[in-house]
């Protein structure tokens, strides 16, 4: 539970950020931020199951 709440509080802060440099450094590109987010998560699933072994 412990590396869940971990992952959450690292998506959304990452997933945040990339949705400020999007707006303010790319002219508006906000989506960068869900990119960013889905990309952290992806990383942290596969780093937890690899872990795992």
């Amino acid at each position: 539970m412990g590396r869940a709440l971990i992952a959450l509080i690292v998506t959304l802060v990452l997933g945040l950020l990339g949705t400020a440099f999007g707006y303010d450094a790319m002219n508006g590109y906000s989506e960068i931020g869900s990119i960013v987010a889905v990309a952290v998560m992806g990383a942290f699933i596969i780093y937890f199951n690899e872990n795992n072994k």
